[in-house]
């Protein structure tokens, strides 16, 4: 299937279908890249969707996700909450 990890919005992609009269190919773009974040800082499971190009949680319009934004933890973060 090949890494999808490093998928970035404007790529492009080939989705594959196995059909009938053989392999079904449809080429598109990135346009959204989510992601499911599960919080490590809680006592009871808790994940959200989030958009990984805007940085706001997925499935709301921005003024309704004001507020909250995703950002990656520095190392010093890391290392402080002691996730390493």
């Amino acid at each position: 299937m090949g890494d999808l990890h490093d998928l970035r919005m404007g790529d492009i992609v080939i989705r594959e279908m196995d059909g009938d009269d053989g392999v079904e190919r449809h080429v598109g773009e990135v346009v959204l890249i989510r992601a499911r974040i599960r919080h490590l800082d809680v006592d009871y499971r808790w994940a959200e969707w989030w958009n990984v190009s805007t940085g706001l949680l997925a499935n709301f319009p921005p003024e309704a996700a004001a507020g909250y934004r995703l950002r990656r933890a520095s190392a010093d973060e890391i290392e402080s909450l002691g996730l390493r």
